[in-house]
Order: structure tokens, then sequence, then C-alpha cells
């Protein structure tokens, strides 16, 4: 009993070494994905030397980064200095998407690419700007927009016109 235990230890240990020296092998390219999440106080989408009072970083804001292939999805949250990264990123054109909670609502594109690969191992300065929900302004489509643009007096015109042509050409085809 005390051969098999020590046997698979031995064993156990063997593979955690082998899955060390994998992980840390020199060959492997890598890269470096950083950026930051602020406060867009005013809502328009741009929160990084604004200059607008109050816009400050964003602590706890979830980040996911899918690689191109899919293979790999990670979660990170913004730290309390509002800054995410992904270090040791293998060579991908990597999507992150913020995800903030129900309180917040990105306000800035999302979500954002950072391309890594031996030419450019580090994709750094990327924000998301998010706005507290509770100021959020939400813009919802004009109720009639059609009718006041006239579109609709065109609309009838132009219906009009194709079925008096499709009369005439009818009348001319049985004559």
């Amino acid at each position: 009993m005390k051969k098999v235990l020590a046997t698979l230890i031995v064993v156990l240990l063997l593979g955690v070494l082998v899955g060390v020296l994998q992980a840390q092998q020199p060959g492997q390219p890598r890269g470096t994905i950083m950026g930051v999440v602020y406060e867009d106080v005013n809502g328009d989408g741009k929160c990084v030397n604004t200059g607008v009072a109050g816009e400050g970083p964003v602590p706890n804001v979830d980040v996911e980064f899918v690689s191109s292939d899919k293979a790999t999805v990670l979660t990170m949250y913004s730290s309390a200095d509002g800054a995410f990264g992904l270090y040791s990123a293998g060579y991908s054109y990597w999507q992150l998407t913020a995800k903030p909670s129900a309180a917040w609502v990105v306000t800035s594109p999302n979500p954002i690419y950072a391309p890594i690969d031996a030419e450019k191992p580090a994709a750094s300065g990327l924000f998301f700007c998010v706005r507290k929900a509770s100021q959020a302004r939400v813009v919802l489509p004009a109720s009639g927009g059609v009718m006041a643009s006239g579109g609709l007096l065109a609309t009838a015109v132009a219906g009009i016109t194709f079925l008096l042509g499709g009369i005439m050409l009818e009348i001319r085809r049985r004559r």
C-alpha cells in the first residue's frame, strides 16, 4: 500500500512539473492587453482627458476577452483604479467586451479589438466609458416619423403610380 501511495505521489509530482515546464516555455508567443474603465459623466462616449469633472476610474466592471478562434474566453474585472489587463495573452485578434452590472451602461464602442502578434505584442491605452444607468438617456425612434417627413404621401403616390402602370400594361396586352 505504501509503494502504491509513493508511486502515485511521484506520478502526480511529475505531472505537475511537466505542466509547469510547458506553461513556461519561452517559445510560446505571448502579449499584453491593458486598459481602463472610466465613468462618462455627460454620456458623450468620451471619458479620458476630456476635462469633465468627475470622469474617473470605475472598479469592478467585468471585461470579457475572446480570442479570434473563440477557443479562449476569459473574464477579468477592473481594479480599484479602473485598470484591466490580460497578461501572457496568446497571439490573436482579441475581442474585448465590457459587461458592467445593471447599475452601469457602456457609452463607448463595445466591443473593442486588440490585435496581438509578433509585430505588436502589446495593446495598451484601451478604454471603456460607462455611465450610471440612472443617468443614462435612452433615445427611442420617434413615433410617426415617416408621416412627419412626408414619406407616407410619397409611398402612397408611388403605389398608385405602379398600380395604374400595371393596369395600363394589362390593357395594352389584351388589345
